[in-house]
């Protein structure tokens, strides 16, 4: 697939521009191809660079944007239902993965600012409205409103946070994914350990909600366990 990606794109030029520090001529070099889905494309891979290579979320999250507002712009010019639902599909997925890039929490080697975490909050809001408009299911939904919780509780909006994470676990319960629900569960009992008012009763419902974590034969279970350890020592020293 990605190999197919760099036929159809001048990724390795993009690649190149992306590297010396030109962000936006690294993104005309890709958009200016006429076949829009693979431009769109190839901004998602851009993207990744962004993040992986040059560890910069500022530039990541600019390309991030380009690639919503291109999906946007092409479901709105598609001429079927379809292929207008496959773009904006494309432009959630890129908007989420952005976002979730800005957040501190998964313990990256990267600089992240009070700023990316603010445009990490609003790709993840855009990525929230998208599965409104779609019309996705719980499971999507669960995932979208956990990374607004997470952002808002990097943010410091942590009432916030812990409102949209109890939605995230309702959510992930009606998807039927209670390990998933568990885990939303975890982030609310952590937000509720970072507010001096309700410390130490998060304090012990996040030390329980791990603890249950680890009991469950599961991969996903045990690494969400793992993450909100991660996550609890990091938001625990800010």
């Amino acid at each position: 697939m990605e190999s197919e990606e760099t036929n159809t794109t001048p990724l390795p030029q993009a690649y190149d521009l992306l590297a010396a520090g030109n962000v936006s001529a690294a993104m005309k070099a890709i958009t200016a191809t006429v076949d829009t889905q693979a431009a769109l494309e190839g901004l998602a891979q851009l993207c990744k660079r962004a993040y992986r290579d040059l560890k910069s979320v500022p530039a990541m999250t600019a390309i991030a944007w380009e690639a919503v507002g291109l999906g946007h712009r092409c479901a709105v010019a598609s001429p079927d239902s379809e292929s207008a639902r496959r773009y904006k599909a494309r432009a959630r997925a890129i908007a989420y993965n952005a976002g979730a890039n800005c957040w501190p929490g998964w313990g990256d080697p990267v600089e992240i600012s009070s700023s990316d975490i603010a445009e990490g909050l609003k790709l993840a809001e855009r990525s929230y409205e998208i599965v409104e408009e779609l019309g996705l299911g719980d499971k999507e939904f669960g995932s979208a409103l956990w990374l607004v919780g997470a952002l808002q509780m990097a943010a410091g909006q942590l009432s916030a946070a812990t409102a949209q994470f109890l939605r995230a676990e309702e959510a992930f319960h009606a998807a039927q994914l209670p390990v998933c629900a568990a885990m939303a569960q975890g982030y609310a009992a952590l937000a509720n350990k970072i507010s001096p008012e309700s410390h130490l009763r998060g304090t012990e419902s996040l030390a329980a909600i791990i603890q249950s974590l680890r009991a469950i034969e599961s991969r996903e279970a045990h690494f969400f366990a793992d993450q909100l350890v991660t996550a609890d020592r990091i938001f625990s020293s800010r």
